[in-house]
């Protein structure tokens, strides 16, 4: 275990150390904000959807449809009780308008790939990966659809996105869409057309931690880590969103692998793709890119906290 809080400790530092590249390309006018907006269409609409469908594609082996099946309806249920949260935070800390959708997406949506996974293989082995890629099925569908709805309720300007269906018929959706489709009729392994979409989407950690980085780089040093409101929130993800999930699902969900990766899923940090998903919808990145920031530095304290406390309960 300890050799895996190790390499967590690093999947970190590797983070930070791309955000400061990005913060550092803005500050030397190697990126702007026109380009940031373009990159992050270019990321949502292309490499993105890639990296979905490569997951599945490239999948040696899935669970069999009943536990499919299974982790699916619990990660749906487990994003419902996030949503819930979410709401009850932002109404009891009385977040202003132009920030409560950003604040909701940040308290539903965490940074799985790229630090979930880690945590999950340090803690449980890389067999409990197979079912946290299932697990992120619904992630994907929810996050561009009901957190991009989110983003379109704040704004940056004075006017606030206008919506319609047609707005969340995007390459991502679609992708969620046809990657459950692919997983329950257990079609996981193509490999030439897997290899290529999951190289395509290879580009998509790196580019959006850029982004946040050249987004941070938009404000004051002194205003890099936000307000009292901001860490309230940052706590509330990290630490308390894990025992209200364990406590609202241990009574019908078996103490074992699923419950555990529900847990540890609902404690990472901000959802790295927010800050893209605020470019490309008019969400306030400002806020996003502190949170996503301050959470995931945070996240250096509160992750081995997590492991324990996923320890105890499992």
């Amino acid at each position: 275990m300890e050799a895996g809080i190790v390499s967590i400790f690093k999947e970190m530092v590797t983070l930070f150390a791309i955000v400061g590249v990005g913060y550092g390309a803005k500050k030397a006018r190697f990126m702007n904000d026109q380009f940031d907006r373009m990159l992050s269409r270019l990321v949502i609409n292309l490499a993105l959807p890639g990296m979905i469908l490569g997951s599945v594609l490239t999948a040696d082996a899935l669970p069999p449809r009943e536990e499919i099946l299974v982790t699916l309806a619990l990660s749906c249920a487990s994003y419902g009780v996030l949503l819930a949260v979410a709401y009850g935070f932002t109404t009891i800390l009385r977040i202003p308008d132009g920030h409560r959708g950003v604040y909701r997406f940040m308290l539903c949506f965490g940074n799985v790939g790229f630090i979930g996974y880690p945590v999950l293989s340090a803690i449980f082995g890389p067999e409990a990966l197979i079912y946290a890629a299932v697990f992120n099925l619904p992630f994907n569908f929810f996050v561009f659809t009901v957190g991009a709805w989110f983003l379109t309720q704040d704004t940056d300007g004075d006017v606030k996105v206008q919506t319609s269906w047609r707005t969340f018929v995007t390459p991502v959706m679609l992708s969620c869409v046809a990657a459950m489709t692919l997983t329950l009729a257990g079609i996981h392994h193509a490999p030439i057309l897997g290899d290529a979409l999951s190289n395509l989407g290879s580009i998509t950690t790196p580019a959006a931690l850029l982004i946040i980085g050249s987004s941070l780089a938009n404000m004051p040093v002194r205003d890099l880590l936000g307000g009292p409101r901001l860490w309230a929130c940052a706590a509330f993800r990290l630490l308390v969103t894990p025992v209200i999930i364990w406590a609202v699902f241990h009574w019908f969900v078996p103490a074992g692998l699923l419950l555990s990766i529900c847990i540890v899923i609902s404690g990472m940090p901000v959802a790295t793709n927010g800050t893209m998903l605020c470019y490309q919808y008019g969400g306030n990145s400002r806020v996003m890119a502190q949170g996503t920031f301050v959470t995931t530095v945070l996240a250096l304290v509160s992750i081995p906290v997590l492991v324990a406390f996923v320890s105890w309960v499992g």
